[in-house]
């Protein structure tokens, strides 16, 4: 079946999310989770040093289902197919959301292109099909709003 995500905006202040990788991906992903004040922590084998000096918790250890418990979503940047098939179902069944990091069609959720100047919040999705159109519409938008009414 066709996925078919609703935009939906979520206070995560202060929410428990886990990333599950610690990669590059995964710092990018916990970066755009700061800026939106959730106590974000990280799980895998080995995290990048990134990670390590950026102050969030994280835990170097292989993954397991109880891990999942009290986390509101988690994003999995494992990279590893048959451990990001075992996730989606442990989430279902711990009642925890999750997003597998370029696989839309294994997600419950996706994050759309995300500008924001203060209170305002603009997001650009694609239904997961097209994340760099969705990012080129995005920062089309950012400049035009940073011309018209965001000026210095």
């Amino acid at each position: 079946m066709k996925k078919n995500f609703l935009p939906i905006s979520l206070d995560i202040a202060g929410q428990k999310i886990l990333i599950i990788g610690g990669g590059n991906d995964a710092f990018k992903k916990l970066e755009i989770l700061q800026r939106f004040n959730a106590d974000v922590e990280v799980l895998a084998l080995k995290v990048c040093d990134k990670i390590k000096n950026s102050g969030v918790v994280y835990y170097e250890t292989a993954y397991q289902k109880e891990l999942l418990k009290g986390y509101l979503m988690l994003y999995s940047c494992s990279n590893n197919p048959e451990l990001d098939l075992q996730i989606v179902e442990d989430g279902k069944e711990m009642g925890v959301l999750v997003n597998i990091h370029d696989k839309p069609e294994l997600c419950q959720f996706v994050s759309p292109a995300i500008y924001r100047n203060g209170k305002i919040t603009v997001a650009v999705g694609s239904n997961g099909e097209d994340v760099y159109e969705s990012i080129r519409l995005r920062n089309t938008i950012q400049e035009f709003l940073t011309e018209k009414y965001f000026k210095n």
